[in-house]
């Protein structure tokens, strides 16, 4: 936390540190010791797997990672230290539709001990939301971007930044961790958490958590509905586009040593939502 390459955000950003101390950060139920090792792994994990350069553009601006302008419509993934909310990820992927942002994905790099998972580290979803009275966006972004769902586009882009710094398991909180549940909005959080993953054949481990490879594991061709095909192919090539365009923008910040996670041929599978 003393580091030289953290001295101007920490100082801009007086309470960060302090962060692990609030109950539900990252999600409900974690010990004071889980939430703090989560806050260290994730800022000395970014230190040790970009450059500085990279890192303060994340930190203080934003790097975009998709950009496309259709009928006027202006569509942006960008990924940034989240803000304005202090609990909910360290990291966004945000999507932007004519410079608003619609949709939000919000994520850490976590030890995997904390929600006892056998791998190393994880990178752990706090967030995944649609923001409120954007639906006519959300939807018109969704039919310019191949028909790909939002959840889907984000999810494609957390996959590229795993690959990135070699990090291969993801996991997302269930309803009752995420760190905003409350009971009167339980079917809300249910669908948007729950259903979501479980949908996509995510199973919730004994902790709650979701946990998955990545890339997440999709359904074989041969389930896809006859008519269906084509546009199956599609979305998911567009998504594997998007994978490995997010791992090669963040891959040219990189110090020369590092290792070129991002040439292994591996197919990206998302499952289309």
């Amino acid at each position: 936390m003393r580091s030289r390459d953290y001295a101007r955000f920490f100082k801009s950003n007086p309470r960060l540190p302090f962060r692990c101390l609030i109950r539900d950060y990252l999600a409900n139920g974690l010990s004071n010791s889980e939430r703090t090792a989560c806050l260290l792994h994730h800022y000395m994990r970014l230190k040790s797997g970009m450059s500085a350069e990279l890192l303060e553009r994340i930190l203080f601006q934003r790097v975009t990672v998709l950009e496309t302008e259709e009928d006027d419509l202006h569509c942006e993934i960008s990924l940034s230290f989240s803000r304005p909310f202090e609990k909910e990820g360290e990291l966004s992927f945000n999507l932007h539709v004519d410079g608003a942002i619609v949709f939000v994905l919000s994520f850490s790099i976590v030890p995997g001990w904390v929600i006892k998972s056998d791998s190393k580290e994880v990178l752990l979803i706090s967030r995944l939301q649609g923001m409120k009275d954007y639906y006519p966006q959300i939807r018109k972004a969704t039919k310019a971007l191949s028909d790909v769902a939002p959840a889907a586009l984000l999810l494609a882009a957390l996959d590229g930044f795993g690959r990135f710094l070699g990090i291969r398991r993801m996991a997302s909180v269930s309803a009752a961790r995420q760190s905003s549940y409350t009971e009167e909005l339980s079917i809300f959080y249910k669908n948007a958490y729950d259903d979501f993953f479980s949908d996509i054949g995510l199973s919730c481990n004994t902790s709650g958590f979701f946990l998955s490879s990545l890339p997440i594991e999709e359904k074989p061709m041969t389930s896809i509905k006859r008519g269906h095909k084509l546009r199956t192919r599609k979305k998911r090539q567009f998504k594997s586009e998007l994978a490995d365009q997010v791992c090669v923008r963040l891959q040219q910040g990189l110090p020369s040593e590092a290792p070129e996670h991002c040439s292994e041929m591996e197919s990206v599978q998302t499952v289309d939502i």
